[in-house]
């Protein structure tokens, strides 16, 4: 199983060399655990730091003659990572990390799904519409997106797909997401897709009615033989 550890060495440190006081995946760690432990804000966490052993730090990737990172460290780490890379990292750990015992089906799940945030329109009446991915394995957010303003879903989609490894997944969401831009890199990234249509896509709805009347392809055990009955092995 994935550990947290080593996803944490995937996320790019950005500092520079006299800057590496500490190793990334220790200061990145430590947030999290203040985080996890119902602490709010970095001086939480910098607290947290100065009451831990030199064995727990040291669990956590601190080497053993340093002293924990200071408020300063922590904020100035945090604001240099690059959102997207950690949202990327984080989303590997959410679905490869799902439970072997787990149902397979619902293992190899991911719903995209979308909503606006009630009191957030600003000046200009735009809201903040929040789209993520959920994984039904772990009944948690593989990851997540949000921009202002109307007719941003797709491309938010989009941008969402790119920071999930989709290997041997099945991605389903609303009809909105019935795109051949979606659809097109949910198979790339290796990932398969369940998408409803509706009769605003008149021609595709038309296409799939088509093809299940008249199946394009035939079955395998037809041969070039058109005679009805007639089939070879």
């Amino acid at each position: 199983m994935i550990s947290l550890r080593s996803v944490l060495r995937e996320i790019p440190d950005t500092r520079g060399k006299k800057g590496r006081l500490h190793r990334l995946e220790a200061i990145l760690g430590l947030i999290l655990l203040s985080m996890l432990t119902g602490r709010t804000g970095m001086m939480a966490a910098y607290r947290l730091g100065r009451t831990l052993s030199r064995s727990q730090l040291n669990r956590l990737g601190f080497r053993r003659d340093r002293q924990s990172p200071c408020h300063a460290t922590l904020t100035e780490t945090l604001r240099g990572i690059d959102p997207d890379a950690m949202a990327r990292a984080f989303s590997r750990l959410t679905v490869e990390g799902r439970t072997e015992d787990a149902d397979t089906k619902v293992q190899r799940h991911i719903a995209l799904d979308g909503k606006t945030l009630r009191a957030s329109k600003d000046g200009e009446a735009r809201a903040e519409h929040v789209l993520s991915a959920f994984c039904a394995a772990l009944e948690q957010s593989a990851g997540h997106t949000s921009s202002r303003g109307k007719g941003r879903e797709i491309p938010d989609a989009l941008r969402l797909i790119e920071t999930i490894d989709l290997e041997g997944l099945v991605v389903t969401g609303d009809a909105i997401f019935c795109q051949k831009t979606i659809a097109s890199r949910i198979v790339e990234k290796g990932g398969d897709f369940l998408l409803p249509v509706k009769r605003n896509q008149k021609d595709l709805c038309e296409e799939i009615e088509t093809a299940f009347q008249e199946p394009v392809f035939p079955p395998r055990g037809l041969a070039g033989n058109t005679e009805r009955g007639t089939w070879s092995d």
